[in-house]
């Protein structure tokens, strides 16, 4: 009996040991194909933190595109549309905070967080209304900053929003539990680990967000993992935020409010797909909704033509509207 505790003791510390060495050579591997080139002019400083964005294209006018906030997300997620809607338009690209190749700081993401960072980059970068394309969650963030300051937006297409109820969510005990689960130093960052693996980035590709799995590539997958696991990890306190709800919005209000042209994208393949268009349209009627077929989360990717054309068409129609104002 006496014993026991130097083996707990001597158990936990192999325990430990496993895991930190585990993480160690996970940080090494993700990250060595350098998929995420960084090109050190394209750094946009904010708040002493470093956004990295890339701009597409010099005639027309501007549009923004916004991934969807997720650790392994980043402006790759634009890569089949940038330069289809470059022909027309200057598009600025954003890795946003805690992303791809910008800082993943230690600290609680919230949507008004990010509301701040959109329109300090506008006001900085762009200096001039903005259309803005925002995927998934973003698109709540846009939303807020469209009714915090319609000064710097031109309208907006949101491609599939959550759902108003699933934004309306709260931190409670157990989301917050997560939270330092996640932004603890060692057993934290393995916990993440595991959850941006590279098999399960792909199995969430190939079951979730594509209708087809055979458009996968292993450069795709590749891409997705490097940008989990830059910052050696740091990518965790994101996730900590989204797990815990921190980034979590009431929009209800805000969407009824909203005075800026509007339209929603959805892949024609999602299950949920006419209860997000429900849940948004019962409360702004004035947004229209248009389906992508054979696309499920990034109708970007897998239908980059059509999406397109929808995105362009909502910019015509927010043109037309903004002059008859």
């Amino acid at each position: 009996m006496q014993n026991n505790p130097f083996k707990l003791l001597a158990f936990t510390a192999a325990a430990t040991a496993s895991a930190y060495f585990f993480n160690r050579h996970i940080d090494t591997y993700s990250v060595a194909q350098n998929k995420l080139k960084v090109e050190p002019e394209n750094f946009f400083k904010w708040k002493n933190l470093k956004i990295y964005y890339t701009k597409h294209g010099s005639l027309g006018s501007p549009v923004i595109l916004l991934h969807d906030i997720n650790p392994s997300a980043s402006s790759a997620e634009w890569d089949n549309i940038v330069e289809l809607l470059a022909q027309d338009h200057r598009v600025y690209v954003l890795d946003l905070l805690g992303c791809g190749r910008s800082d993943k700081p230690e600290l609680t993401y919230t949507n008004f967080y990010y509301v701040e960072l959109l329109i300090d980059f506008i006001k900085s970068r762009v200096c001039e209304k903005s259309f803005i394309v925002a995927s998934g969650l973003t698109g709540s963030i846009a939303l807020m900053a469209g009714v915090y300051d319609s000064s710097k937006f031109s309208g907006m297409v949101f491609i599939n929003p959550p759902s108003t109820g699933l934004l309306s969510l709260v931190p409670n005990n157990r989301t917050k539990f997560a939270k330092k689960i996640l932004e603890a130093p060692i057993i934290g960052k393995l916990v993440y680990n595991k959850l941006f693996s590279r098999q399960r980035i792909d199995n969430l590709f190939t079951e979730k967000y594509l209708y087809n799995p055979f458009k996968v590539t292993s450069s795709l997958i590749d891409t997705y993992y490097e940008s989990a696991h830059l910052g050696n990890g740091s990518g965790r306190f994101l996730q900590g935020s989204l797990s815990g709800r921190y980034i979590n919005m009431n929009v209800n209000h805000a969407l009824k409010n909203l005075k800026l042209h509007a339209d929603i994208i959805v892949g024609g393949a999602l299950r949920d797909e006419d209860f997000i268009s429900r849940s948004w349209r019962r409360i702004n009627p004035e947004i229209k909704i248009y389906s992508v077929a054979k696309s499920k989360i990034l109708p970007q990717f897998e239908q980059p033509e059509e999406t397109v054309a929808f995105i362009k068409k909502s910019i015509e129609e927010a043109k037309s509207m903004n002059v008859k104002s």
